[in-house]
């Protein structure tokens, strides 16, 4: 007998399933439209992507909470609207002999500040360019990062390899003359941190290289094979990451913890905020955890709500961005910190820290700017629902200490800030601040950010006053 069912019983099985471009102005477009804010990729970029990446990115990468939401057929179909590159294949330009064993000699450029004082300066007697060589330069070979649009690590030369992550959750070693690939290897997350390659001696000594991902997974890779000797998951947080070059010393990896909430508290419903910075300790043999410290000692509570009726916590933040510097000489390691996220704010956040290397206590902390609590729902974007009440100003420490000793014998800790102000601190005597100078106007996307220098005279420091630049000449309207 035939049944009839009413149709209102089966919605269901009628309701048209949402296609590509509705997923993505609901679920997407908040952050994406507006990527100059939010720093997620534009919709320009991922169309360079596979569609295939960009589930593998919602299901198990930096997208894998906001994926959560999504079922298996709206992130396919979400994928397919996004993503227009065709897959490549990834094992391509292979050296001839891609099982060469790697020798670490020559000249290098290793880790994100080139030694354990961050100087990242290569002195004269080592350095192979000079200034009068720049304008002869011509391009050798190229490499294309297959199925991604961008690669956002430094490149890092040792023994005649190149050592690079890309954003299709890929790590290579790359021939320096010729660019052909030794190996790669992948990651469930995009790595962002250069990668620092070491001797690590044991049962067997390697050359070995220490990296971490978006997902605050620490790794050690045979330098040679690309063989993964162990990794470490070293923060549970859905949001933590690892974006600073892990830092090597003396049989241990030093690795600083992003806590990465600034941008999930645009969404008014996101209960902001819960991650904390931190530092770790491993063993650089095993991977295992000697010590951690987070950077804000107190565990997040609940504190209020937000206008939209969401849980607050707090206190929250501090990460530390960049890689970690090392005092041998002290047993300290020195790291810089962020802005909080939430209140209340902390004396922990926007400050230098010192942490003893045997038991992680830190020793140590000048704090540069204070009541710094900051997210970025305090921008003009979808809802201000979450910002803190302190509004800022957004004065992270995103680059490396830089640890020199001057000719006298003196020595200082050199600082650069998203403030616009480079400091010298003493850290013989508890980071006491020695000088300070203004060099920008700074500001949330401004002042100074990464990639400071010295040679143990000076002090060089880049500038991104990106807000002023806009206002000066026009470029466009500053979303801060």
């Amino acid at each position: 007998m035939l049944r009839f069912l009413p149709l209102l019983l089966l919605p269901a099985a009628f309701a048209a399933e949402p296609d590509g471009a509705t997923l993505y102005a609901t679920r997407c477009a908040a952050c994406h439209d507006h990527s100059a804010e939010t720093r997620a990729p534009a919709p320009s970029a991922l169309k360079l992507m596979t569609p295939e990446n960009i589930v593998l990115a919602l299901e198990s990468g930096t997208m894998k909470e906001q994926g959560a939401k999504l079922s298996a057929a709206e992130k396919r179909t979400v994928a397919g609207f996004l993503g227009k590159a065709t897959a490549v294949e990834t094992n391509a330009g292979m050296c001839a002999d891609p099982k060469a064993r790697f020798h670490p000699e020559g000249p290098a450029w290793n880790g994100w500040g080139v030694d354990v004082s961050n100087t990242r300066f290569e002195p004269a007697s080592v350095a192979r360019l000079k200034a009068g060589d720049v304008p002869n330069l011509k391009l050798k070979w190229a490499f294309a990062f297959p199925n991604t649009f961008a690669s956002n690590a430094q490149p890092v030369i040792v023994g005649g390899r190149i050592f690079i992550a890309g954003a299709n959750r890929r790590v290579y070693s790359l021939d320096a003359k010729t660019g052909c690939q030794y190996w790669s290897m992948e990651t469930p997350a995009p790595v962002r941190t250069a990668i620092t390659v070491v001797t690590v001696k044991g049962e067997i000594t390697r050359q070995v290289a220490f990296f971490g991902d978006r997902r605050a997974t620490a790794y050690a890779v045979d330098a040679s094979s690309g063989e993964l000797l162990w990794k470490t998951h070293i923060d549970d947080h859905p949001r933590a990451a690892i974006v600073g070059a892990p830092a090597y010393f003396e049989g241990r990896v030093y690795v600083g913890l992003v806590a990465g909430e600034e941008g999930p508290a645009m969404n008014p419903q996101y209960e902001c905020c819960t991650a904390r910075g931190g530092l770790i300790a491993l063993d650089a043999a095993t991977g295992k955890q000697i010590w951690k410290t987070y950077t804000v000692d107190e565990k997040p509570h609940a504190t209020t709500k937000n206008s939209a009726g969401a849980q607050m916590w707090g206190p929250s933040g501090a990460s530390i961005w960049s890689a970690p510097t090392v005092d041998g000489e002290k047993h300290l390691v020195y790291a810089g910190t962020g802005d909080n996220f939430s209140s209340p704010p902390t004396k922990t956040s926007d400050a230098i820290l010192a942490f003893d290397m045997n038991t992680g206590k830190i020793v140590w902390d000048t704090q540069l700017t204070e009541g710094d609590s900051f997210n970025m729902a305090c921008g003009q974007g979808p809802s201000r629902a979450s910002c803190p009440e302190e509004n800022g100003p957004d004065f992270d420490i995103g680059a490396s200490p830089i640890l020199v000793k001057l000719a006298n014998g003196k020595r200082v800790l050199l600082v650069s800030q998203k403030s616009g102000v480079a400091h010298g601190l003493d850290p013989d005597h508890d980071g006491k601040v020695v000088w300070e100078t203004r060099v920008g106007k700074g500001g949330a996307l401004g002042g100074i950010q990464w990639g400071s220098a010295s040679d143990g005279k000076n002090m060089y420091v880049a500038v991104s006053d990106i807000d002023f630049l806009q206002a000066q000449f026009g470029t466009g309207k500053s979303w801060w």
